[in-house]
């Protein structure tokens, strides 16, 4: 097998990390392969002495193959599993809260992985390893970073109040999520019921930021309907206002604005 070659595992450096690694109970090797990206981090000016570009990029390929869309990475690794039981390094699934770790890891060591392979035929394909598997990191690390986001809204949402400083697009969607667990929970005159005028009006005003006009509109004419004291049977249904904002929508409408205002969402 050539030394550095132009595939993740194409080098002995690779192998013999695949090894080492396999050694290890499938439950300590992502701890093993965290540290190998900290060391990135911590200790850049030993890659390529104490710490091998050839083992990033292995490492990296691992933490891929238990990721969405990272199904050429696992057959690649089963079948050198196949070929050899000393080399079978995989993790178990689920290990996509390595993806971020691995990302910068590899970015560190990409110029140096490809340079090395500057004198083979198979530079190109080299080239397209990388891109693959950082396409692969980067859309896992994302989804962590939306998760992450997620999550601490839902926590602010249920608390009434984000911390001070908290990114603008991450209080709206506080305000949006503690009157959607309202309305899911008991349905719209219930969400008016337990939460101030004011937090309904925020809710309103955070579906209008997420794009969702129409189920602004419907909250706001709720909300009016209730502070005129107007009988409830008068007022939109939960179906109405459950069919503009269930599913997958509001989690879509989410993505999309970070995307579009990373900074809204302190991401860069």
């Amino acid at each position: 097998m050539a030394a550095s070659g132009a595939g993740a595992f194409s080098s002995d450096e690779a192998l013999a990390f695949l090894t080492e690694l396999a050694e290890e109970t499938p439950e300590r090797r992502a701890a093993t392969l965290e540290r190998l990206f900290q060391s990135v981090k911590d200790r850049p000016e030993e890659v390529g002495h104490d710490i091998l570009p050839d083992q990033v990029v292995a490492a990296s390929v691992i933490v891929a193959a238990t990721a969405l869309g990272g199904d050429q990475f696992d057959e690649r690794l089963q079948a050198l599993a196949m070929d050899d039981p000393a080399v079978d390094a995989r993790l178990p699934p689920l290990a996509g809260d390595l993806a971020g770790a691995a990302l910068k890891a590899l970015d560190s060591v990409t110029d140096r992985w490809i340079q090395e392979r500057a004198e083979d035929a198979d530079t190109v394909e080299a080239i397209q390893t990388i891109a693959a598997l950082s396409q692969v990191l980067a859309y896992v690390s994302v989804m962590e970073d939306l998760d992450a986001i997620w999550n601490d809204a839902c926590d602010y949402g249920a608390d009434g109040e984000a911390p001070e400083g908290t990114p603008v697009g991450i209080q709206h969607l506080a305000s949006l999520l503690r009157i959607h667990g309202s309305v899911m929970g008991g349905g719209l005159a219930f969400a008016v019921e337990v939460n101030e005028p004011f937090r309904v009006k925020r809710a309103v005003e955070a579906l209008h930021y997420f794009g969702l006009a129409a189920a602004a509109e419907l909250l706001e004419d709720t909300l009016g309907r209730s502070l005129k004291g107007q009988d409830s049977e008068s007022w939109p249904t939960d179906d109405g206002f459950n069919g503009l904002i269930d599913g997958d929508v509001l989690d879509s409408a989410f993505q999309a604005k970070a995307r579009e205002v990373p900074a809204d969402f302190g991401r860069e």
